[in-house]
């Protein structure tokens, strides 16, 4: 049976939308999906941070207690007295005032005069407590986040002791550990020095005990969570972890007790304590799915020593997700019906500039940077807009790549022509030279003490000068084979400057170096590579003849894979005329017999070899940088250095 166009076009569009329509709908839902858990995973973002600055914010009130107490009339008073029963008397009423688990005052010495707990305890040493020792010997306070090992926090009390003991709970997927009971006590904690006329004559430190104690995560769950239930729980929780254990926390376990003493997973422990970082993600907490973050808790030594944990029930967020996706569905089926009445109208209209694009960019594969003429104020004109701008983009590009290329190449070819060239002069030059400096110095030594002697020693020194010459052209045209190794180019860097510092042109030139450290690897001739750096020091100590800063920088690109080196000077910089030539042999600025013209010649050559870049920028007047990209992964050049 026949069937026109018009019937294939509808039964056409009629599949398309049901085959969109369930695309969209699939693609709906996990884009939902991921809004929602995006959205659910920045909400306990936000949440882990307002939890992070409470938790500083009580570290900072307890530095101020402890700062006032430091600077107090009445804890100086009772110093100086060298009356202990007064310190002792003093203490213990300022821990209560205070609200404090343990407030202490220590000598100079670090041992403890009095305790505001266990008063019966004292003359023991706390020295070997960061936040004490720190105090005593940088005499500034210190607050922060501490770990009390258990022989400490006994002699705070047995009651803190036991506080601290904290039953180990065995949770799945969490690391090894063979350990029954976690009694170390995980505080935070402020110690300021007392001052007297400038010296320290003591120290006061106070801490409160986190282990068993709730009131932080009960108050930053009130506050963030506003105490929601969802369904027959709370919808979300606080926890605090000494290592990996959960020593405060208001996760509750199935019998509706707190979750004391259980773990989180390792993959949690890894990223958190071992790396540092922050986790953030879906983890099963406990008895259920939860949308959680972890966040380090690290000591007075940036060491990790816990973790702060907020979380959210994830089948809140499963909840809403069903409702929008519901929602959606509906939306996708009466955009199905709209479509398909569109769709004719709009498909001419849409396919023709289409076309004529496909057309262009087959003559652009072909080399053709013919634009489009597509007059339209919609998508489809900013489409054909971009796209001759993209035309213009390729051509600028095509057009400074091949005049770089030829630059290169010519570059290239002078210096392996002049290179053929100058050894050839040099090797024939050598002979005579060597003629000429024997039979002048021998003339010299006949001749001292008489009229020809001034006369002779000129002959002798410019021989010398031009054997200096021959030298370097030699050098520069040498074709010996590259002997390379593995190296770290910030060593090589080292060994160059250290030797150089030494050298009296170094003298009143500020040397700064900054290496990156994760520069890797690469294969190099070292000795090449040490005059490069050599030369390249001493042509910018050549250019701040009064003196001035060096900055030498090295950095890696793990996209590129390109190692960069900088040479950055404080000089007189090189004129825009003269930076076309600094590559050229035998072109020189300095002063006749400085130089002859060949270093960076030589310099440009040992790169080329290495297959890596060499370019130059200035500013008269300001400085100049010398910037040497060496790829990492690229096999050596073994022909010569011309």
């Amino acid at each position: 049976m026949k069937i026109n166009l018009r019937v294939k076009l509808t039964l056409s569009f009629i599949l398309v939308v049901l085959l969109t329509g369930t695309l969209s709908i699939i693609i709906g839902f996990n884009l939902i999906l991921d809004k929602l858990v995006g959205q659910a995973q920045s909400t306990v973002l936000s949440h882990i941070n307002t939890s992070q600055l409470i938790y500083a914010d009580n570290i900072d009130i307890l530095n101020l207690q402890v700062n006032r107490l430091s600077v107090s009339e009445n804890f100086t008073d009772a110093f100086l007295s060298g009356d202990r029963q007064v310190l002792q008397d003093i203490v213990p009423a300022s821990r209560e005032e205070l609200s404090l688990d343990i407030l202490n005052v220590a000598g100079s010495s670090g041992r403890v005069l009095a305790r505001g707990g266990n008063q019966e305890v004292h003359g023991d040493s706390v020295v070997g407590l960061t936040f004490v020792r720190n105090a005593l010997e940088e005499e500034r306070p210190f607050a922060g986040s501490a770990i009390l090992p258990q022989a400490y926090l006994q002699k705070e009390g047995s009651d803190l002791a036991r506080q601290a003991a904290i039953k180990i709970v065995k949770t799945p997927r969490s690391r090894e550990d063979r350990r029954e009971i976690e009694n170390r006590g995980l505080i935070q904690v402020a110690s300021s020095p007392i001052i007297h006329q400038g010296r320290v004559i003591g120290v006061v430190y106070g801490a409160n005990l986190i282990n068993n104690n709730f009131e932080f995560v009960d108050r930053v769950q009130r506050l963030v969570y506003e105490n929601e239930d969802y369904e027959t729980s709370d919808a979300g929780n606080v926890t605090i972890f000494l290592d990996d254990v959960r020593v405060s926390t208001n996760v509750r376990n199935a019998d509706g007790d707190r979750a004391l003493g259980t773990r989180v997973s390792e993959e949690v422990y890894d990223t958190v304590v071992r790396r540092g970082e922050t986790w953030l993600g879906r983890a099963f907490v406990v008895n259920q799915w939860y949308i959680s973050a972890y966040r380090p808790i690290r000591d007075l030594e940036e060491n990790v020593i816990g973790m702060l944990y907020v979380g959210i029930q994830e089948k809140l967020f499963q909840d809403i997700n069903k409702r929008t996706l519901a929602i959606y569905i509906l939306m996708i089926l009466g955009g199905s019906v709209l479509a398909l009445l569109l769709s004719l109208y709009f498909i001419k209209r849409i396919l023709t500039p289409y076309r004529t694009l496909i057309d262009s960019s087959k003559q652009l594969a072909r080399g053709s940077y013919k634009k489009v003429d597509i007059d339209s104020r919609d998508e489809v004109g900013e489409l054909a807009r971009a796209y001759n701008k993209m035309i213009s983009a390729i051509r600028e590009r095509d057009e400074k790549l091949r005049e770089q290329t030829e630059q290169q190449l010519g570059q290239s070819e002078k210096l392996a022509s002049l290179g053929r060239l100058a050894s050839g002069i040099a090797h024939e030059i050598n002979n005579p030279l060597t003629g000429i400096l024997t039979y002048s110095s021998m003339l010299l030594e006949d001749f001292r003490d008489t009229e020809f002697e001034e006369d002779l020693q000129t002959i002798v020194d410019e021989t010398m000068r031009c054997r200096k010459i021959v030298k370097g052209i030699l050098d520069f045209a040498r074709e010996t084979k590259l002997e390379k190794e593995k190296f770290n180019v910030n060593d090589a860097l080292k060994q160059a400057i250290s030797l150089l510092e030494r050298h009296y042109n170094f003298h009143n030139i500020d040397i700064v170096l900054n290496l990156d450290e994760n520069v890797p690897e690469i294969m190099l001739d070292l000795n090449l590579m040490r005059s490069v750096f050599n030369n390249l020091a001493v042509n910018a100590s050549d250019a701040m003849p009064e003196g001035g800063k060096l900055m030498i920088s090295t950095r890696f690109s793990p996209k590129s894979h390109l190692i960069s080196i900088d040479f950055t000077d404080t000089g007189i910089g090189i004129p825009p005329e003269n930076l076309s030539k600094i590559f050229d042999p035998f072109f020189t600025t300095k002063e006749p017999g400085k130089g002859t013209g060949l270093g960076m010649a030589v310099t440009y050559g040992i790169i080329k070899r290495h297959n890596g870049t060499i370019n130059i920028s200035s500013q008269p007047g300001i400085g100049t940088t010398v910037t040497i990209e060496l790829p990492m992964e690229t096999e050596i050049d073994m022909s010569p250095v011309t």
